[in-house]
Order: structure tokens, then sequence, then C-alpha cells
């Protein structure tokens, strides 16, 4: 079995970046810096980070079903409102003293 580490320096095994941090990468980005100074400054390849922009891009819009259900709650909530405008008003007609 191969040896994993590099006689010169560090091993060659590959590094672990926390979801937290590959979104702020991101966010920086989003915000207005350069990919490469982004890269950079946090020692990354501005390939991996670009990477991470795609996925997180990807992963923010939503997908066919998702559009769907998110129509379908919205004529549901529209609908939820024009019964409770509905109530609020017979509330208030019969909340009134009687006229005499």
């Amino acid at each position: 079995m191969p040896d994993k580490t590099n006689p010169s320096g560090p091993s060659l095994t590959r590094k672990k970046y926390t979801p937290a941090f590959k979104a702020e990468c991101v966010r920086q980005v989003a915000a207005g810096a350069r990919q490469t100074d982004v890269a950079r400054a946090q020692g990354l390849s501005p390939a991996l980070l670009g990477r991470w922009q795609r996925q997180a891009l990807a992963e923010a819009v939503p997908s066919s079903s998702e559009r769907d259900e998110i129509k379908r709650l919205r004529a549901e909530l529209k609908r939820v409102e024009q019964e409770r405008d509905i109530l609020k008003k017979v509330v208030t007609i019969f909340a009134q003293p009687p006229q005499r």
C-alpha cells in the first residue's frame, strides 16, 4: 500500500473544511470581494472556491417540486388570510353593543 506522506513535507491527505467555513468564504465573494483575493487569504485554490460558489448557488435555487410546494402554500396562505379577515369583520359586528 502506498505511503500517504510526502517525504519532504506535510501529508498528502485532503483537508476537510467545515460548512460554516465554506459558507463564509462564499459570502465574502458574494459581498463583493474578489474570488482570488478570498482564496489567497484563506489558503485555498480559486478553483475550489469557485466550486463552493456553484454548489451554494445550486442549493439556493429551489427544485421544481419545491417551487410547486411554495406556490401551493402561498395560495393556501392567501385563502386563510381572507378567511381571517372575514372572521374579524364578523366578530366586530357581533361584539358591538345592541343599538337602542
